[in-house]
């Protein structure tokens, strides 16, 4: 296949990252939606089989994924170790311990309950969708395009991966895993930037995956409906924190709040985005916010190997931009200065932000935390919903005020007195709403969102019988149809508990065995007033 190639700065160096010709992306996309048609993938075993080739590549490659990752993002291996790669390891062994089970049809007791569906079989099938696409964001590279390509593979699917070309290592280590130990007649890398995504966006797919900005959220949108497929977004927005008065530690909140706004840098989707304090104890929590940040990265964060750096100079202008707008009073938190040529942006705390401060205008995507203090619980809840729901939300609080908070906000997850680490729970899926996503993925749920759950019922020809088979349809009028409109009420729709009014209705509807009862009259009274069906000399 050939390439255009495309030389790409990454952290520690430039990366000779090569691009898909255009008219490659047609071509592979045409082959997988080819391979799909053959239908390799509806089998279980061969899927299985996929992703023990996808676990061995991806233990084979762990130091270059990891390796890469630090050159991009000069996050430290450890880190990416535990919130990337293990990830996805994780979500590989949960694919292999429980396909089978996920994947096996579901029957549908519950039709039982209509008299109409007696001796039919009711099931939902999990069906693949089709040939998906997945487009990774640069901020955690390795987790947020791996995770749900296992999810599509293992749903069955033909899938296109194209990770983000602003993190062109990981990009390229990518590649060479699926090239190197997955089967490229189901699934293939397309490397490239804004000309090569386009082009991508212009082929038909089954399904949409985008993990990034909303902006691009609304073109990959609009690229699935020219299509009318299914899509799943996730995209972000300013999650809040809300430390409230009743909050039981105040040590372990901080830590727990800078771990969350400077992991990566800041650069995380679910991360701390803004910091609501109540008034009584913010005085209390700002100096341990900044004690939190010398007990992670020193009082040098720039000479720490454990800090990240921004992912270019765009993005650190960005920030500087914003950060010199601000009307609020900047802390000082380390000895560090911003430092463009490291692309070094240090952890930086902002008090006495207003609600139309230029630090709360977009996300903010790095280690810069405004706080805002309020005086009623209510002030806080006005101003989160005075704002697009966010992926995620904070609150450290007692559990009766914690509830309060989440019973009048909405947002894509929430987590009582913690951040972030929610996102370890691969069990659970994960989502945003409205502008914060479409969807969600994770486990189960990555399964859920790349099959398509088929119904499917099969019934008796023989039962009912032909006579009283006739009450589904017309003539309704005349004396001698006159039975059909209650007979058939009965048989479809029969009167449930919730439904009865009278205590003895009630209990003769909640007893299974009374509710056979009831329908044996059905029967009887269809079989008795039914006319005979005239059969054809050729039947």
């Amino acid at each position: 296949m050939s390439k255009e190639h495309s030389s790409v700065s990454g952290q520690l160096g430039e990366c000779e990252l090569q691009f898909t010709t255009i008219e490659a992306i047609g071509e592979t996309v045409s082959s997988l939606r080819a391979s799909f048609a053959n239908g390799t993938m509806r089998d279980i075993a061969f899927r299985k089989q996929l992703l023990r080739d996808f676990l061995r590549g991806l233990r084979e490659s762990k130091k270059e994924l990891l390796d890469a990752v630090y050159f991009d993002l000069h996050k430290p291996r450890a880190e990416t170790s535990y919130a990337e790669y293990d990830a996805v390891e994780y979500e590989l062994g949960q694919f292999l311990d429980n396909l089978d089970k996920w994947a096996k049809p579901a029957r549908n007791t519950l039709a039982m309950l209509q008299p109409a569906f007696l001796l039919s079989k009711s099931e939902t099938r999990k069906e693949p969708l089709g040939t998906v696409v997945i487009i990774g964001p640069w901020n955690y590279p390795l987790r947020l395009i791996l995770l749900p390509a296992v999810g599509a593979l293992a749903a069955g699917n033909t899938v296109v991966v194209k990770p983000s070309e602003m993190a062109p290592h990981t990009a390229l280590a990518i590649g060479n895993l699926v090239s190197k130990y997955l089967d490229p007649s189901v699934i293939r890398v397309v490397q490239g930037g804004v000309k090569e995504t386009t082009a991508l966006l212009s082929e038909k797919f089954d399904h949409y995956f985008y993990t990034g900005s909303g902006p691009v959220g609304k073109i990959v949108a609009h690229a699935a409906a020219e299509h009318l497929s299914g899509i799943t977004l996730e995209l972000g927005g300013k999650s809040p924190t809300i430390v409230h008065a009743d909050v039981a530690d105040l040590v372990p909140t901080a830590l727990r709040i800078m771990w969350s706004k400077l992991t990566n840098a800041g650069q995380t989707c679910v991360a701390t985005d803004y910091l609501l304090v109540h008034r009584s104890v913010k005085d209390k929590l700002v100096p341990l916010l900044v004690d939190a940040v010398a007990g992670l990265y020193g009082k040098s964060p720039q000479k720490s190997p454990d800090y990240g750096r921004i992912i270019n100079a765009r993005h650190w202008n960005r920030l500087m931009d914003a950060l010199d707008a601000t009307e609020g009073t900047v802390i000082d938190v380390v000895e560090d200065q911003p430092d463009e040529n490291d692309l070094y942006f240090p952890p930086t705390i902002v008090d006495g932000v207003r609600p139309d401060d230029s630090l709360m205008k977009d996300e903010l995507f790095g280690p810069i935390l405004p706080i805002i203090t309020y005086d009623t619980l209510d002030e806080a809840i006005a101003l989160v919903n005075s704002r697009d729901q966010p992926l995620t939300m904070y609150v450290f609080s007692k559990r009766d005020t914690a509830d309060v908070v989440l019973s009048r906000t909405r947002s894509g997850g929430a987590t009582v007195n913690d951040t972030m680490f929610t996102s370890a729970s691969l069990s659970t899926s994960f989502g945003g709403v409205g502008p914060s996503g479409v969807g969600s993925y994770q486990g189960k749920q990555s399964f859920d969102t790349f099959s398509n759950h088929r119904h499917v019922l099969t019934r008796p020809l023989w039962f009912p019988s032909a006579g009283v088979d006739t009450v589904r349809g017309p003539p309704f009028t005349g004396s001698d149809n006159s039975w059909k409109a209650s007979t058939l009420n009965s048989m479809v729709y029969p009167k449930l508990w919730s439904l009865s009014d009278s205590v003895l209705g009630k209990l003769l509807t909640l007893i299974p065995f009374w509710r056979a009862l009831a329908i044996i009259p059905c029967f009887l009274w269809a079989l008795i007033r039914a006319k005979p069906v005239v059969r054809r000399r050729d039947d």
